[in-house]
């Protein structure tokens, strides 16, 4: 079976890895205002959601 993958499919990925690299890019208050551009209209209050890896030694402010 050869690898050949539809133009749609080359092109997904192609976006979703041009979002992850713009993702992580962004500051923190730029990962706030997301989250919060995100939620709204909501009751709940907003909290920026932080990415745990587990083993990760643990980042010292």
């Amino acid at each position: 079976m050869a690898n050949d993958q539809s133009p749609a499919v080359e092109s997904l990925r192609r976006e979703q890895k041009s979002q992850e690299q713009a993702e992580r890019e962004l500051t923190s208050d730029q990962k706030l205002e997301r989250a919060l551009k995100d939620t709204f209209p909501a009751s709940d209050p907003v909290a920026q959601q932080v990415p745990i890896t587990p083993g990760a030694a643990e980042e010292q402010k």
